[in-house]
C-alpha cells in the first residue's frame, strides 16, 4: 500500500470513476458530480491518494489550506475536507497516515476537519498525540471564536459544533459522539476537530491562556 499525490498526469475521469467505487463501497452517500467537484473543484485542493500494490485506489483524502490571524500573525492551518476508506482497508490506520503524510508536506500551524465520524475525529487527534491542544477534548469561548475566521467555522457554536453543516445524516451512530465527547450532534450537525501539534507554535494554547 502507498500514499502518493495527484498529479496533472492522472486522468481525472478515470479518477472519479475509481473514487466513486470506492465510496459506494464505503456507503457514503455521494452523487458521481460532487466525487468529482470534491476532487478537482479547485487548483488550490490537495489531494491523495491511497493506491494497492498493483495501483487500485483504495481510498482518498482532500485537504484544503486556510490563513487564520493572531496578533497580526498569520497562522496557517490545514483543513481535511473529505476522506473515504474502502472497507477492505479500513482499520488499519491509512486514514491516519494520510493526516500525517499531508501534514508533513504543508507543515501548517493547526490541522482541521469536521465530520459525523468518531473514527475520523479519533483519527486527526491519534495522529498527533503529544499535541499541545485539540478540539473537542478543550472546548474553550476564546478558541471557538478564534476558529470562526475561516469557512469551514463559520457557523461553530459554544459547544463545538458546526449547526447544519450538512444536507442530510451522513452517519447513523451519533451516539458515538455523544459517549465520546459528551456532545450531541442533531441528524444535520458536524462536530469540529481541530489539533495544534506540539512541533508548532503555541496558537491554540496562547489564545487559552488569555
Amino acid at each position: 500500500m502507498k500514499i502518493i499525490d495527484y498529479n496533472k498526469n492522472l486522468d481525472k475521469s478515470a479518477l472519479t470513476n475509481s473514487a466513486y467505487e470506492v465510496c459506494n463501497n464505503a456507503l457514503f452517500p455521494v452523487e458521481y458530480q460532487d466525487v468529482y467537484l470534491h476532487l478537482f473543484g479547485s487548483d488550490d485542493l490537495i489531494l491523495k491518494l491511497l493506491l494497492t500494490e498493483n495501483d487500485k485506489l483504495a481510498g482518498f483524502g482532500v485537504f484544503e489550506n486556510y490563513n487564520l490571524t493572531l496578533d497580526d500573525e498569520i497562522i496557517t492551518m490545514l483543513y481535511l475536507s473529505g476522506m473515504v476508506i474502502d472497507p477492505k482497508y479500513q482499520g488499519k490506520n491509512y486514514s491516519g497516515k494520510i493526516i500525517k503524510e499531508a501534514y508533513q508536506n504543508t507543515n501548517p500551524d493547526l490541522i482541521s476537519l469536521r465530520t459525523q465520524n468518531i473514527t475520523m475525529a479519533k483519527s486527526l487527534i491519534n495522529s498527533f498525540k503529544d499535541n499541545l491542544y485539540s478540539l473537542p477534548n478543550n472546548i474553550d469561548k476564546e478558541v471557538i471564536n478564534y476558529l470562526r475566521q475561516v469557512e469551514p467555522f463559520y457557523n461553530l457554536d459554544e459547544n463545538g459544533v458546526i449547526k447544519n453543516c450538512y444536507a442530510n445524516q451522513l452517519y447513523n451512530n451519533l451516539d458515538a459522539i455523544k459517549d465520546q465527547y459528551n456532545i450531541i450532534l442533531e441528524p444535520r450537525d458536524a462536530l469540529a476537530v481541530v489539533v495544534e501539534p506540539s512541533t508548532k507554535q503555541k496558537t491554540l494554547s496562547k489564545l487559552k491562556k488569555i
